[in-house]
């Protein structure tokens, strides 16, 4: 089943309990969308990824710590919500990637790539 949109993590690991309670809470929130898993482990996988989120039409993606320094420099623009030259949260506004820093805050970051 195709689903509108698709949201995703970058990172060298995730649980499926991460990708239970996202896609949960796309659910709960009426999103047809889906969240899964995109193995990253360095900034060359993260050019890659943000290359498939164009192609794709990907909406979003939660960046894992480790990857968080590298992919300032990919970004077209960074919200003023990045101050410490990490990017958490990722969005893809008609082909531009914008970069915030959300903290784990799975609610503001799906209000933030519907809007």
């Amino acid at each position: 089943m195709a689903h509108e949109y698709v949201f995703g993590l970058l990172g060298p690991i995730c649980t499926a309990n991460a990708r239970k309670t996202w896609n949960e809470l796309l659910k709960k929130e009426g999103v047809d969308g889906f969240f899964d898993f995109y193995r990253t482990h360095n900034k060359h996988d993260l050019v890659t990824r943000f290359s498939e989120m164009f192609l794709l039409e990907r909406r979003g993606y939660v960046l894992s710590e480790p990857l968080q320094a590298d992919a300032v420099s990919l970004m077209d623009t960074l919200d003023a919500s990045v101050t410490d030259g990490r990017v958490d949260t990722v969005k893809n506004e008609r082909g531009v990637l914008i970069g915030y820093f959300l903290g784990n805050n799975p609610e503001a970051i799906l209000k933030l790539w519907m809007a």
